[in-house]
């Protein structure tokens, strides 16, 4: 691609490199003529968008004075050498093998030294120009090195443009190194900074803080005038026409694709008063208005730079510079390229953040309305259930009631035994489900915990034709020691127990244990020769107020909350609970707790 751009526009300090690389070329280049026998020795770098541009001149001051920072079309001068000889990596064109059209587009470029004219053919005329292309190793044209004015004012032969070559070997060598060390260097100045920037706490977690604090970096180092950072479908940019351009909308959805585009073949836009270099459509459909509105803005270029993360386009960067401002480097391009990844990958990041803790805000609400609303409910229970529960008992002792009617009593009295299991159930779901209300944890012996709940429960599994056993594969501990809720861990224990006694039959064993882990931690397992748990059921075992499709399980009393409880308890105390069921054969349920914290 080519960029035309005037000469007179051009004229400003140096664009190209740091201090240290500028002086390397100047010296580059005074040993170039040194070593070669000529007056005056130029070298031009090859820029992005096919553009040359000058950075250093030895041998005539006025020339450095007014060249130095210059531009051109590196298409031009291509199309200049077409009238001269190609000999390895030189170009001879002798100043009458000019034809008019390259004196015109080389008219106000080239430097005409002070040459005495002369009719001998072999001697060095004005107009001669040598030219030495410089590739890099991959054979990428990276500089133009120009030899005028030789010390014996003779034009070369074979034979000398043979030995020039040799001469400059190692001066073509060292230029391309500069070029790509001061590429590199201002590839890595850029992501360095950038990279500190998205990797930032602040950052990681707030896109509007992010896109602050990385426009205020940016604009640091890369030099740069004015910067937009444009965020698609996110109305987080602080300013989102800082570069005062006022682009309509129609304009700005035009850019956006654009810079779609852009992402999709890993390229930067330049947006020029001349042309739009690097998106065809939207050059053609605005290219006119953005020349308008960058001399309003008093800008003289934009770098459009894509940002995005894998195939998916976030958004763009914009820089602009103003008249007057130093050129894009090379380095610059890749460097706002690269920095659209890492922005990309930094806007991903935080806004997966916010969303995480937009989820963990709902997912606290939901916990405070469903703990609210278990509090509501059972108040709300307790009260009638307590009128009907003392009304039934009234009945069910009334001496005059016909038979009748006591049965009624009777049941009603059931129902409100069962509505009475459930409203404990719930009130201790209530309870432990507040997140404002944390365990209140002390040291606690599991051992004697596990024997009181035997203890309490034996003549409920006497009555189900049920024994409970106390054993362990390793033997039972003198004592396990866990940190927790005594009331919590204990009403875990008990209800694991109940529901093996509920859900066995008659005949049947449980076996209960406490074991010691090498880690320190506890753990308590209760299994049973029930009536099993299918796999479809499991996975919804801890679901509040699940029922088995077990038609068998259906047929005995529950509420569906116990295993429920159980996991609750467990995670508020940092624990797991972990089941392994077969339909028909039996169920283990273990409850894991940590080891106790050292002090």
């Amino acid at each position: 691609m080519e960029q035309a751009r005037s000469r007179d526009r051009y004229t400003r300090d140096l664009s190209w490199g740091d201090a240290r690389a500028r002086d390397l070329m100047l010296a580059l280049a005074k040993d170039a003529a040194e070593r070669t026998g000529f007056g005056i020795c130029a070298i031009e770098v090859v820029r992005p968008q096919g553009l040359l541009e000058f950075v250093a001149i030895h041998g005539d001051d006025s020339a450095a004075e007014e060249r130095l920072g210059t531009a051109s079309r590196l298409g031009d001068m291509l199309r200049a050498f077409a009238d001269g000889e190609s000999h390895g990596p030189f170009v001879w064109i002798p100043g009458e093998k000019f034809t008019a059209p390259a004196l015109q587009q080389l008219e106000g470029y080239v430097v005409v030294p002070d040459v005495p004219e002369t009719d001998d053919p072999a001697a060095w005329h004005a107009m001669d120009m040598l030219v030495v292309r410089i590739n890099d190793e991959r054979g990428d044209l990276r500089a133009l090195l120009y030899l005028d004015v030789p010390d014996d004012l003779r034009r070369p032969d074979l034979a000398r443009l043979l030995q020039l070559a040799d001469d400059l070997a190692m001066t073509m060598r060292s230029v391309v190194t500069v070029i790509e060390r001061e590429e590199y260097v201002e590839h890595m100045r850029v992501i360095r900074a950038t990279r500190r920037l998205v990797r930032s706490e602040a950052a990681r977690h707030d896109v509007g803080h992010l896109l602050r604090e990385a426009r205020t970096t940016l604009l640091g180092v890369l030099s740069v005038d004015e910067l937009e950072i444009h965020v698609f479908h996110d109305g987080a940019e602080e300013n989102p026409d800082s570069l005062g351009l006022g682009m309509a909308p129609e304009v700005r959805r035009a850019l956006d694709e654009a810079a779609a585009r852009a992402w999709a073949e890993q390229r930067v836009l330049i947006i020029e008063p001349e042309a739009v270099w690097g998106d065809t459509e939207l050059a053609a459909a605005y290219g006119d208005w953005f020349a308008v509105a960058l001399a309003k803005a008093d800008l003289e270029a934009l770098v459009v730079a894509p940002v995005g993360v894998d195939d998916e386009v976030l958004g763009m960067v914009i820089f602009g510079r103003r008249t007057g401002s130093r050129r894009w480097t090379d380095g610059e391009g890749v460097a706002a390229l690269e920095l659209g990844h890492d922005l990309g990958r930094a806007i991903a990041n935080a806004h997966a953040t916010q969303r995480e803790r937009r989820l963990l805000r709902e997912l606290r609400q939901l916990e405070e309305a469903r703990h609210k609303f278990l509090q509501v409910l059972t108040h709300e229970i307790n009260n009638p259930m307590t009128v009907i529960a003392a009304n039934a008992e009234l009945l069910a002792m009334n001496d005059t009631a016909d038979e009748r009617d006591l049965q009624r009593a009777e049941a009603i009295l059931r129902g409100t035994e069962r509505l009475g299991g459930l409203l404990e159930s719930l009130t201790m779901l209530s309870r432990i489900s507040d997140p404002q209300q944390p365990p209140s944890t002390t040291r606690l012996d599991l051992v004697p915990v596990v024997t009181d709940t035997v203890g309490s429960m034996a003549a409920v599994a006497e009555q189900a034709g049920v024994t409970l056993h106390l054993a362990g594969e390793s033997g039972w501990p003198a004592e396990a020691w866990v940190l927790g809720d005594p009331s919590e861990i204990a009403g875990a224990v008990t209800n694991l127990v109940d529901n093996a006694v509920k859900y066995s039959d008659p005949g049947g064993e449980i076996w209960l244990s406490v074991a010691r882990s090498a880690d320190g931690g506890v753990t308590f397992t209760c299994r049973d020769e029930g009536i099993g748990i299918s796999q479809e059921d499991q996975a919804q075992l801890f679901t509040p107020l699940f029922r088995s499709t077990n038609h068998d399980a259906l047929r005995r009393p529950g509420t569906g909350l116990g295993l429920g409880i159980v996991r609750e308890i467990m995670q508020r105390h940092g624990g797991t609970v972990d089941v392994d069921s077969h339909l028909g054969v039996g169920t283990r349920v273990r409850l894991d707790f940590p080891p106790l914290p050292h002090h």
